[in-house]
């Protein structure tokens, strides 16, 4: 039979595994927690919807990380300016509807994708028109929002935007979530990694967020 030093000595033991146990899980739980909040960028300005109701919000410059061989690609909300990381092939066994259902799920609108002698803006759920470069400063609000072009549709097929000479560079969408807006191609970053853009949001009049809200 055991002693009592030796039943004292196995309790000890046990306790000490559990303890390293639950440290362990405590600390998985923290670097995950940390983990996932670095993946989410909040943008450090104001808001894009944010502002009179029914006028453009400000503008919000910003550049698009493209993916690389050692990074996952990137994902800006719009309306938010937060980023996601997308997480990988395996995560949705490699379906292109299930990443798709996740992007709608979490509102995500653009991202970009650089190459050795090109780059492109890849848009998701978004309706989305190329129009002259002035108009950046001439359409009024009434005018977007009245836009055939823009009306309302379920779902939007995925865009590219191609940088490069006589391609367009400013753009009017509307976003999966109904916000209407502009955007603008600024070209590469400064360490081509990525694109530089801007872009501008149109507060939905007070009626509309009412609507939504019902």
């Amino acid at each position: 039979m055991k002693t009592i030093t030796q039943i004292r000595s196995a309790l000890l033991l046990l306790l000490i595994i559990l303890s390293t146990a639950l440290l362990a899980f405590a600390a998985s739980l923290f670097h995950g927690a940390t983990g996932q909040a670095k993946s989410n960028d909040s943008p450090a300005g104001p808001t894009p919807l944010s502002g009179p109701s029914g006028k453009f919000g400000p503008v919000v410059e910003t550049v698009l990380a493209a993916p690389g061989s050692d990074k996952p690609a990137r994902i800006l909300d719009l309306e938010t300016g937060r980023v996601l990381v997308q997480p990988s092939l395996e995560h949705f066994n490699s379906q292109a509807d299930a990443i798709m259902a996740w992007i709608r799920s979490n509102g995500l609108d653009i991202s970009c994708n650089v190459w050795s002698n090109g780059a492109a803006c890849v848009t998701y759920d978004m309706t989305v028109v190329a129009v002259d470069g002035k108009c950046w400063q001439e359409p009024t609000e009434a005018k977007l929002l009245d836009n055939s072009a823009l009306a309302p549709r379920r779902h939007s097929p995925r865009r590219l935007l191609v940088l490069g000479p006589n391609r367009p560079d400013t753009y009017i969408f509307r976003t999966g979530e109904g916000n209407v807006g502009m955007l603008r191609i600024d070209g590469l970053s400064d360490d081509g990694g990525g694109v530089k853009i801007r872009y501008k949001l149109i507060n939905p009049p007070a009626s509309l967020t009412v609507a939504r809200s019902l």
